[in-house]
């Protein structure tokens, strides 16, 4: 059962990426747990739900640096669910080491 609500709570969590309103209370709400019983099933996992949130999309925000060269860096900020620009260039530039423009530029 920990294994189904795991999954679950992974594909509800893509489902819902680019809402920056996406939280541990939204994805318990719609598997009928608790958010302390969510924390739990990410606990015995190498990733927190805060994490897996934050990996999920910038994946996702890589993918359409690559793929929408039209959309501009904010778009794709937005759309993948980042609250905030300064957030996006942080975080991403934390995980590739480079800004996003960077990035898109050397991918094209």
């Amino acid at each position: 059962l920990r294994t189904a609500h795991l999954s679950l709570a992974r594909r509800l969590i893509r489902r819902h990426l680019a809402r920056a309103a996406l939280s541990p209370t939204l994805i318990a709400g719609l598997l009928g747990i608790s958010v302390r019983h969510l924390h739990i099933l990410f606990e015995e996992t190498e990733m927190s739900f805060s994490e897996t949130v934050t990996t999920l999309r910038l994946e996702q925000s890589r993918r359409l640096l690559r793929e929408q060269p039209r959309q501009t860096i904010a778009e794709v900020a937005f759309a993948c669910g980042f609250e905030s620009l300064a957030t996006f260039y942080r975080l991403f530039n934390a995980s590739e080491s480079m800004t996003p423009g960077d990035y898109r530029a050397q991918t094209a």
